[in-house]
């Protein structure tokens, strides 16, 4: 057997579903599997870091200026996320 690698939580899960292996998956796309009990938690009170869990990226078309408006929406949620993402496990919007 092979690796299998992608960054599409739809291809990871349904990796997952077909048996390839465990997935590290958003909550919404691992929610109604897991529900139906066709996906199981296996390492539930492990908590992603790095890239997978304390970044967002903002991704915009390359442009040498960086239009005022995608300035204020990356100060907005830079300045909104500073102390935390807010739908973690446990918060009220998870």
């Amino acid at each position: 057997r092979g690796v299998f690698a992608a960054n599409n939580s739809e291809a990871l899960r349904e990796a997952a579903l077909s048996g390839l292996g465990i997935a590290l998956l958003p909550d919404f796309s691992a929610q109604a599997a897991v529900q139906a009990g066709k996906l199981q938690l296996v390492l539930p009170r492990w908590k992603p870091v790095g890239a997978f869990g304390e970044h967002l990226y903002a991704i915009r078309p390359y442009s040498p200026v960086v239009p005022r408006a995608v300035q204020a929406f990356i100060g907005y949620w830079r300045a909104a996320l500073e102390c935390g993402f807010p739908l973690g496990p446990g918060s009220e919007g998870a």
